[in-house]
């Protein structure tokens, strides 16, 4: 096996390293999982580190710093050969400029289409060269990384290299407890921030929905952030504040911790066109062992597979209909929990995630 010594890019000023947003815990499982089969790795980012992560966290400005030749201390010790691995972030090609220079592999890893998104979301953040960047960027990569299925679709009309599916992980020592309590002190739960594109306005109206059915659960919101005060507003209005509870903002070890108190892990998302996500809180769900209600969306169906339910994203009913099933009948959700926890132990973690991306680099190499 080549020892690869992995400059990890990181240009986006919204993530730093260690903290708890989920394109953090991406970056570190990355880089964790890579670090853990033997590589060097060393972290570039335009953040410093706000939490532990793995590895050495260098600032962006220091990237130059390499372009004298083969990059030397941590990263070169015993490594065979120098990879640049990019996150893509928004107007940023320094990683394919120095790769060209050091004659490495750049390996860009996408994780939406940056420009449109920003074009449609923010438009005051574009740049005029941001489209041309994006596509020399995916055109001149040796080697893409697409969190999902309809995102390799799109990165392959910009190029005709390699390009592959690399879903999210996870960390299995975050989840040491499956959650399979008959009775769990939150039948309900729901990770991450909770914003109205993740399904989160949805989440008053299901309690409302299941109370006129004479059922009452409560609902844990693990995170906190954008979307926390207008869950907390519309609960009161319905009258079901003291259902629920939002955590706010938490180290993602002891997040991943307070599912194995839940019972139902929903990921409520409503229809988007395209839907290029790789949701974590799915992946969290499953490693927890939580049967898992979702709707039908991007690649959703194959990760949930035979741990959940999936609904149409425009049927409100269908989605109240399957919480109230799996509310009514504990032996199935520790079915449907346990078939889950074990795929994703199997097949899920972070390292089976390093795996892939080797094989994918030494393809590469080769």
């Amino acid at each position: 096996m080549n020892r690869l010594g992995i400059v990890q890019v990181s240009a986006d000023r919204g993530i730093a390293p260690g903290s708890t947003k989920g394109a953090a815990q991406h970056l570190r499982g990355v880089a964790a999982g890579l670090a853990g089969r033997g590589h060097c790795v060393v972290t570039y980012s335009a953040r410093p580190a706000e939490g532990p992560f793995p590895g050495t966290v260098v600032p962006l400005e220091r990237l130059d710093d390499l372009t004298g030749g083969r990059p030397t201390g941590s990263l070169g010790v015993g490594a065979d050969r120098t990879v640049i691995y990019e996150r893509y972030s928004l107007g940023h090609r320094a990683g394919l400029d120095l790769a060209r220079r050091l004659g490495a592999p750049f390996v860009l890893e996408v994780n939406a289409p940056l420009a449109a998104e920003a074009s449609q979301h923010r438009p005051g953040t574009m740049g005029p060269s941001d489209v041309m960047i994006e596509t020399e960027l995916i055109a001149g990569a040796d080697l893409v990384i697409a969190v999902s299925t309809e995102l390799a679709d799109w990165v392959s009309t910009l190029r005709d290299g390699p390009t592959v599916v690399m879903a999210n992980g996870f960390e299995p020592a975050w989840f040491a407890d499956a959650a399979t309590p008959a009775t769990p002190d939150y039948p309900l739960v729901f990770i991450g921030h909770p914003k109205p594109w993740h399904g989160a306005d949805r989440l008053v109206d299901l309690l409302v929905a299941l109370d006129r059915r004479g059922s009452r659960p409560d609902l844990l919101v693990v995170g906190g952030g954008p979307g926390a005060d207008d869950l907390r507003s519309a609960a009161r209005r319905a009258g079901v504040e003291a259902q629920v509870t939002v955590t706010g903002p938490l180290p993602p070890d002891e997040a991943s911790a307070l599912l194995s108190r839940a019972g139902i892990g929903l990921a409520p998302y409503r229809r988007q066109e395209p839907f290029y996500f790789c949701p974590l809180k799915v992946i969290d769900y499953l490693a927890a062992g939580l049967p898992v209600v979702s709707t039908d969306q991007g690649d959703i169906p194959r990760l949930v597979g035979d741990a959940g339910t999936i609904v149409d994203p425009d049927d409100e009913g269908a989605l109240v209909d399957a919480v109230a099933a799996l509310l009514s009948d504990p032996e199935h959700r520790a079915a449907l929990g346990s078939a889950g926890r074990s795929r994703a132990m199997a097949t899920m973690t972070w390292d089976h995630v390093a795996a892939s991306t080797e094989a994918a680099v030494n393809g590469v190499l080769r």
